[in-house]
């Protein structure tokens, strides 16, 4: 396919169709477990099927047959599971980055792998941003041992940022319900498409930058642990996808704070207000991301100046 959100919806499809030939549930009542907090795009489905009011306010009806569950919280994915046959499939991200870089605690997807197969559940993982080195591994379930996805969702870095690749992995098994014609796009697998993903897998293995992500995902972490700012109250992540979090009794938020690592030279994106997602490239060198968390230590000067400048005015 084209882009990530496609992949999912891909996966979707496959989920759905293996529920009723394969699972035997009910025609049109296949249900697909979705994540609190997720993030798998904007197209209608993804949009309806997410916690976020600015993703799906003003854009409904939605597509059905998505429930939302806590996200790491394997006891109420128990629960759904035995009281409703008609669930084919949970599909979540191993890691959520729109969420703020959040990671699960150990032995959760361990858990989900586990309770899939014992109640005949697919389980999809959304790699889409966490895939292919991002998090110090190949796929960011890696991190986990006994934990194997019955489908993978991937992009993004699928081509190397050189073009819009994507795609769901999975077994013949239940690949194979999927028949002529009954999914398809007039630019999934283009050969050009193809070329690019498969020289850019490579280079991605053959250059180590799945090791250098590891690395440097590692002296990202110290570094960051170094600062010391009342602003910032956590810093987490794997690898080169991490996640620093501002207090949200100040007077600022997450927008503030990249838009002045912007012009201080660090390019980052705020999600949900007060996380700052920190994804550098994977080919980054200690020297750099020394001086990106030196950037982000000038940052936060620049921004206890403007809070403290914001609560004298919130006084008044």
């Amino acid at each position: 396919m084209n882009t990530g959100v496609e992949a999912a919806e891909t996966a979707v499809k496959i989920a759905r169709k293996w529920g009723y030939t394969k699972k035997g549930v009910p025609n049109d009542q296949a249900k697909v477990i979705v994540m609190e907090g997720n993030f798998w795009g904007r197209t209608i489905t993804a949009s309806g099927a997410c916690d976020d009011p600015s993703r799906y306010t003003h854009f409904g009806p939605f597509t059905p047959g998505f429930p939302i569950a806590p996200f790491d919280d394997s006891e109420h994915i128990r629960k759904m599971f035995e009281s409703d046959s008609t669930i084919t499939a949970i599909l979540m991200e191993p890691i959520q980055g729109e969420r703020g870089v959040y990671v699960p605690a150990p032995g959760y997807l361990r858990e989900i792998r586990r309770l899939c197969t014992k109640h005949n559940v697919l389980m999809i993982l959304d790699e889409v941003q966490t895939g292919f080195g991002r998090t110090g591994k190949l796929m960011a379930y890696e991190w986990e041992k006994d934990v194997k996805p019955d489908i993978i969702c991937v992009g993004k870095a699928l081509s190397g940022g050189i073009m819009p690749v994507s795609g769901a992995f999975c077994n013949n098994e239940i690949m194979d319900v999927i028949g002529p014609g009954d999914h398809g796009s007039t630019f999934g697998g283009n050969p050009l498409g193809m070329a690019v993903a498969k020289a850019a897998i490579k280079t991605l293995v053959e250059d180590g930058m799945v090791e250098n992500s590891l690395r440097m995902g590692e002296v990202m972490r110290d570094e960051l642990a170094t600062i010391r700012s009342p602003l910032i109250v956590d810093q987490r992540g794997r690898g080169l996808f991490r996640a620093i979090e501002v207090n949200k009794d100040s007077h600022v938020n997450g927008n503030d704070f990249a838009y002045i690592l912007m012009k201080l030279g660090f390019l980052t994106k705020a999600t949900h207000d007060y996380s700052i997602r920190l994804s550098p490239a994977l080919v980054i060198n200690e020297k750099e991301v020394k001086e990106a968390c030196g950037i982000i230590k000038d940052g936060l000067a620049v921004l206890e100046k403007l809070n403290k400048e914001r609560s004298i005015l919130a006084k008044k």
